[in-house]
């Protein structure tokens, strides 16, 4: 099985155990122009939109969480949180206004440089 895959230019099987059971996980090639593509560039499409709303918001002032929401469209506060304001932060494109109390009442959120420098970019292509 391992030689047949690589002869067709596959992944080469997984074998495992769970259980009691033996599996063994062949894969298919992925064809170009696939659902699977199509539906990635759909769902990065979506997310840079969303990306782009929130940064918008938050670049002449900060918001708060429920501001970015009613802002983004977003109703549920831990998929805002998780989705885009995580990594958002983590990657340097927000900050929190009161970064030693990430949890505050009172916390907000502002674009910084490399937050401007993107949307920047963005919205002149």
């Amino acid at each position: 099985m391992i030689e047949l895959c690589a002869e067709s230019g596959l992944r080469p099987p997984e074998f495992r155990q769970d259980g009691g059971s033996f599996i063994q996980t062949l894969w298919r090639p992925v064809q170009s122009g696939s659902t699977e593509e199509n539906v990635s560039a759909q769902v990065t499409a979506q997310v840079a939109a969303q990306v782009e709303k929130l940064l918008g918001a938050v670049i002449n002032s900060p918001l708060s969480r429920e501001e970015l929401q009613s802002v983004t469209g977003i109703k549920h506060r831990e998929h805002l949180r998780k989705t885009y304001l995580d990594p958002l932060i983590t990657s340097g494109w927000i900050e929190r206004t009161i970064p030693d109390k990430p949890t505050s009442s009172l916390q907000k959120y502002r674009a910084t440089e490399k937050g401007r420098t993107w949307l920047t970019q963005r919205r002149e292509r």
